[in-house]
Protein backbone atom coordinates (compact mmCIF):
# COMPACT_ATOMS: atom_id res chain seq x y z
CA UNK A 1 0.00 0.00 0.00
CA UNK A 2 1.52 3.05 -1.48
CA UNK A 3 0.45 6.87 -0.45
CA UNK A 4 0.98 8.66 -3.33
CA UNK A 5 0.91 12.14 -3.88
CA UNK A 6 -2.52 12.36 -5.15
CA UNK A 7 -3.87 10.82 -2.06
CA UNK A 8 -2.17 13.47 0.11
CA UNK A 9 -3.74 16.35 -2.48
CA UNK A 10 -6.73 14.89 -1.80
CA UNK A 11 -6.57 14.83 2.03
CA UNK A 12 -5.43 18.55 1.83
CA UNK A 13 -8.30 19.71 -0.15
CA UNK A 14 -10.48 17.56 1.88
CA UNK A 15 -9.18 19.64 5.07
CA UNK A 16 -9.18 22.88 3.29
CA UNK A 17 -13.08 22.33 1.93
CA UNK A 18 -13.93 21.30 5.61
CA UNK A 19 -12.84 24.23 7.00
CA UNK A 20 -14.20 26.67 4.28
CA UNK A 21 -17.61 24.80 4.49
CA UNK A 22 -16.97 25.42 8.47
CA UNK A 23 -16.28 28.98 7.97
CA UNK A 24 -18.24 29.97 5.28
CA UNK A 25 -21.72 27.49 5.43
CA UNK A 26 -21.83 26.07 9.15
CA UNK A 27 -20.98 28.75 11.48
CA UNK A 28 -23.31 30.81 9.41
CA UNK A 29 -26.30 28.78 9.41
CA UNK A 30 -25.31 27.55 12.97
CA UNK A 31 -25.77 31.34 13.78
CA UNK A 32 -29.03 31.78 12.06
CA UNK A 33 -30.38 28.65 13.74
CA UNK A 34 -29.40 29.56 16.70
CA UNK A 35 -31.25 33.29 16.53
CA UNK A 36 -33.91 31.45 14.85
CA UNK A 37 -34.19 28.90 18.18
CA UNK A 38 -33.73 32.33 20.34
CA UNK A 39 -36.49 34.19 18.60
CA UNK A 40 -39.03 31.18 18.87
CA UNK A 41 -37.96 30.96 22.69
CA UNK A 42 -38.39 34.75 23.01
CA UNK A 43 -41.67 34.59 21.62
CA UNK A 44 -43.33 31.48 23.55
CA UNK A 45 -42.02 33.04 26.70
CA UNK A 46 -43.53 36.55 25.49
CA UNK A 47 -46.64 34.07 24.86
CA UNK A 48 -46.87 33.03 28.08
CA UNK A 49 -46.62 36.34 30.30
CA UNK A 50 -48.96 37.02 28.02
CA UNK A 51 -51.36 34.50 28.41
CA UNK A 52 -50.48 34.81 32.40
CA UNK A 53 -51.11 38.65 31.90
CA UNK A 54 -54.18 37.85 30.18
CA UNK A 55 -55.22 35.15 33.20
CA UNK A 56 -54.83 37.76 35.61
CA UNK A 57 -56.27 40.29 33.68
CA UNK A 58 -59.64 37.94 33.80
CA UNK A 59 -58.88 37.43 37.54
CA UNK A 60 -59.13 41.02 38.03
CA UNK A 61 -62.11 41.35 35.90
CA UNK A 62 -63.92 38.87 37.68
CA UNK A 63 -63.11 40.51 40.78
CA UNK A 64 -63.99 43.56 39.94
CA UNK A 65 -67.23 42.20 38.59
CA UNK A 66 -68.07 40.09 42.01
CA UNK A 67 -67.42 43.46 43.69
CA UNK A 68 -69.73 45.31 41.77
CA UNK A 69 -72.57 42.69 41.84
CA UNK A 70 -72.10 42.74 45.51
CA UNK A 71 -72.16 46.43 45.60
CA UNK A 72 -75.19 46.48 43.41
CA UNK A 73 -76.97 44.14 45.62
CA UNK A 74 -76.20 46.20 48.32
CA UNK A 75 -78.15 49.20 46.62
CA UNK A 76 -81.17 47.33 46.01
CA UNK A 77 -81.89 45.86 49.19
CA UNK A 78 -80.89 49.56 50.07
CA UNK A 79 -83.58 50.54 48.09
CA UNK A 80 -86.04 47.69 49.06
CA UNK A 81 -85.69 48.82 53.07
CA UNK A 82 -85.99 52.45 51.96
CA UNK A 83 -89.27 51.76 50.16
CA UNK A 84 -90.41 49.43 52.96
CA UNK A 85 -89.70 52.25 55.16
CA UNK A 86 -91.60 55.05 52.85
CA UNK A 87 -94.74 52.26 52.65
CA UNK A 88 -94.52 52.03 56.21
CA UNK A 89 -94.42 55.54 56.95
CA UNK A 90 -97.20 56.38 54.37
CA UNK A 91 -99.45 53.16 56.19
CA UNK A 92 -98.91 54.73 59.25
CA UNK A 93 -99.39 58.48 57.83
CA UNK A 94 -102.73 57.25 56.30
CA UNK A 95 -103.94 55.68 59.67
CA UNK A 96 -103.30 58.19 61.53
CA UNK A 97 -105.44 60.58 59.28
CA UNK A 98 -107.96 57.61 59.06
CA UNK A 99 -108.19 58.47 62.56
CA UNK A 100 -107.85 61.69 63.01
CA UNK A 101 -110.82 61.69 60.55
CA UNK A 102 -113.25 59.10 62.25
CA UNK A 103 -112.55 61.06 65.34
CA UNK A 104 -113.69 64.11 63.86
CA UNK A 105 -116.92 61.86 62.09
CA UNK A 106 -117.64 60.93 65.65
CA UNK A 107 -117.22 64.60 67.35
CA UNK A 108 -119.04 65.90 64.60
CA UNK A 109 -121.48 63.45 64.91
CA UNK A 110 -121.98 64.02 68.64
CA UNK A 111 -122.39 67.07 68.19
CA UNK A 112 -124.93 67.14 65.86
CA UNK A 113 -127.15 64.02 67.63
CA UNK A 114 -126.67 66.57 70.96
CA UNK A 115 -128.05 69.66 68.59
CA UNK A 116 -131.00 67.40 67.59
CA UNK A 117 -131.92 66.16 70.92
CA UNK A 118 -132.04 69.47 72.33
CA UNK A 119 -133.65 70.74 69.47
CA UNK A 120 -135.88 67.66 70.18
CA UNK A 121 -136.44 68.51 73.80
CA UNK A 122 -137.16 72.26 73.10
CA UNK A 123 -139.86 70.92 70.69
CA UNK A 124 -141.24 68.27 72.80
CA UNK A 125 -140.98 71.14 75.90
CA UNK A 126 -142.59 73.48 73.91
CA UNK A 127 -145.31 70.75 72.71
CA UNK A 128 -146.04 69.20 76.11
CA UNK A 129 -146.99 72.76 77.69
CA UNK A 130 -149.17 73.52 74.82
CA UNK A 131 -150.90 70.38 75.21
CA UNK A 132 -150.51 70.75 79.32
CA UNK A 133 -152.15 74.20 78.46
CA UNK A 134 -154.88 72.81 76.41
CA UNK A 135 -155.79 69.76 79.26
CA UNK A 136 -155.86 72.43 82.16
CA UNK A 137 -157.71 75.26 80.09
CA UNK A 138 -160.43 72.62 79.31
CA UNK A 139 -160.66 70.84 83.00
CA UNK A 140 -159.91 72.92 85.43
CA UNK A 141 -161.61 75.82 86.59
CA UNK A 142 -160.69 78.74 88.72
CA UNK A 143 -161.28 77.06 91.56
CA UNK A 144 -159.34 73.75 91.06
CA UNK A 145 -156.68 76.11 89.65
CA UNK A 146 -156.36 78.11 92.71
CA UNK A 147 -156.32 74.84 95.01
CA UNK A 148 -153.41 73.34 92.42
CA UNK A 149 -151.59 76.37 92.63
CA UNK A 150 -151.47 76.33 96.52
CA UNK A 151 -151.07 72.42 96.83
CA UNK A 152 -147.62 72.85 94.96
CA UNK A 153 -146.55 76.49 97.05
CA UNK A 154 -147.15 74.10 99.91
CA UNK A 155 -145.36 71.22 98.91
CA UNK A 156 -142.17 73.96 98.02
CA UNK A 157 -142.56 75.52 101.27
CA UNK A 158 -142.02 72.30 103.18
CA UNK A 159 -139.00 70.79 100.77
CA UNK A 160 -137.43 74.19 101.42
Amino acid sequence: MSIDLTLVGQFVVFITMLLLMKKMLYVPLNDAMEARAKKIEDGLAAADAGLEARAAAEQAAEAQLNEAKAKAQEIVLAADKRAAEIKEEAVQKARLEAASIVDAGKDELDAEVNRVRQGLRHEVASIAMLAAEKIIASELDAKKHAALIDAEVAKGFDVA
